[in-house]
């Protein structure tokens, strides 16, 4: 006689959370606009020229991406550049940043966070999963903690079967 035999996956029925903290990073294409690349004889940006760049510059290229831009080279630059590119793509890009890629993304990073219900989390064992093929960047993990840890029961850097204890409340 044969029993009918039913896996049951303990896992899930243990109440874990698993949070794949990749899912937090948006997919879009990152761009950077070098504002070295615009500067006149290397130095210097000149209100003129720069107008005239801002007038011939390809800004489809900036379609639904999220945008930083930045200067490469050591020297001042007028914040006015910063707001006049800005407004050139304000409805071709997703978003534009006056700073680096690393920190746009976890800007990015910290809109997402700042947008979950962590009700569904209260006194729950958390996992944050990063093992995963895509690179997220360690700034973030330190984001998920301080977002997370004062809502659940425990939180862990991991997955179940292998995972190291941030914190147990």
């Amino acid at each position: 006689m044969k029993k009918n035999l039913e896996i049951i996956n303990k896992i899930d029925a243990s109440g874990l959370i698993t949070i794949d903290v990749s899912d937090f990073n948006l997919k879009a294409p990152r761009k950077i606009i070098d504002l070295s690349d615009w500067l006149d004889e290397g130095l210097i940006i000149r209100e003129a020229s720069f107008k005239k760049q801002l007038q011939n510059h390809s800004w489809s290229d900036y379609s639904d991406c999220y945008v930083s831009i930045i200067c490469t080279k050591d020297v001042i630059i007028p914040p006015w550049t910063y707001p006049l590119i800005q407004m050139k793509l304000r409805n071709i890009a997703k978003q534009v940043f006056f700073t680096n890629l690393e920190t746009m993304d976890l800007l990015l990073f910290q809109q997402q966070l700042s947008i979950i219900n962590f009700e569904k989390y209260k006194n729950k064992r958390v996992f944050l999963k990063v093992c995963n093929n895509e690179s997220v960047p360690l700034g973030c993990l330190s984001l998920c903690i301080d977002a997370f840890a004062p809502h659940v029961k425990s939180l862990f850097y991991g997955e179940p079967c292998s995972s190291i204890p941030l914190i147990k409340n």
